[in-house]
């Protein structure tokens, strides 16, 4: 191949990554926001932890993660036990990263009647632990807690634990009866 066809086969490729991606390349740019107006933004906001994250549409397609959370502490909205959260599947079309196991304050937004969040929405990655949010916690991320923060976020509602299923796997009792009555 001479350079001419390597250079020609260089940008039909990105070409057609350019057209699978939807045709953008941008990159994820917040605005600063003081924590009472993410507050005022926000339908609900609340510590949690992140018990299934699940990937709904591929990235070629946009690409969505929504992330089910089960509550703590409800600092704005409706209380509840377990929030599902949606967000986009990229940090560069400004997606926030969530991990099955870690513990967040998110600041969720509705739209079409489900709450979504972005990496603007100034969410922190919390430290493992059921209590409300004090000063003296560390996040990881952008922002650390500050007294401004806390007192935008004012008293929390704690959330009760979300009951257990009942045990689902068979006891080698049931098992021996079972087996005694064939």
């Amino acid at each position: 191949m001479d350079m001419m066809t390597r250079i020609l086969a260089v940008l039909g490729l990105v070409a057609a990554l350019t057209v699978l991606s939807g045709g953008t390349a941008s990159a994820c740019s917040c605005a600063p926001l003081e924590p009472r107006q993410r507050m005022d933004l926000a339908a609900a906001v609340f510590s949690a932890t992140a018990v299934d994250v699940r990937v709904d549409e591929l990235v070629l397609k946009g690409g969505s993660v929504t992330a089910t959370l089960r509550a703590d502490h409800v600092y704005k909205g409706k209380p509840g036990a377990e929030f599902e959260v949606t967000t986009d599947a990229q940090g560069a079309s400004c997606g926030y990263e969530f991990t099955r196991g870690g513990r967040y304050l998110v600041f969720a937004a509705t739209q079409d009647s489900e709450l979504i969040t972005t990496l603007c929405s100034g969410n922190r990655l919390l430290p493992a632990g059921d209590q409300p949010l004090r000063l003296s916690d560390r996040t990881q991320g952008t922002e650390e807690l500050t007294p401004e923060l806390i007192s935008a976020l004012g008293t929390p509602v704690r959330v009760s634990p979300v009951p257990r299923p009942p045990r689902t796997v068979p006891t080698w009792w049931s098992l021996w009866w079972w087996g005694r009555s064939w």
